[in-house]
């Protein structure tokens, strides 16, 4: 091998050598770019989590909020019941005493 062919490939191997460290540095960034974004995806998951779990919080409570008319409203029907019981009952009881 000659000086001249030496050089040929020397500047060959210096040309792949620079091509290599710009697909490095290209790959370096893109490395970067999804790391940030797998950082995203994981704070969007944690705010995701959190929300998730205030709304559980929220239907639990809206929950106890619509039951308590129908509890009241049962309370009403039974007081009804048991006072329309309760004056059959005296007025039975009158007519068996008198």
């Amino acid at each position: 091998m000659d000086n001249n062919q030496f050089s040929e490939r020397l500047i060959k191997v210096e040309e792949r050598a620079k091509s290599n460290t710009n697909r490095l540095n290209e790959h370096d960034r893109k490395l970067e770019n999804i790391h940030e974004l797998t950082v995203a995806v994981k704070e969007i998951a944690i705010e995701t989590k959190a929300t998730r779990e205030d709304v559980n919080d929220v239907n639990t409570r809206l929950k106890n909020v619509e039951s308590k008319p129908a509890q009241n409203w049962d309370k009403i029907i039974s007081t009804l019941i048991g006072t329309i019981v309760g004056a059959a009952i005296g007025a039975i009881m009158g007519l068996i005493l008198k």
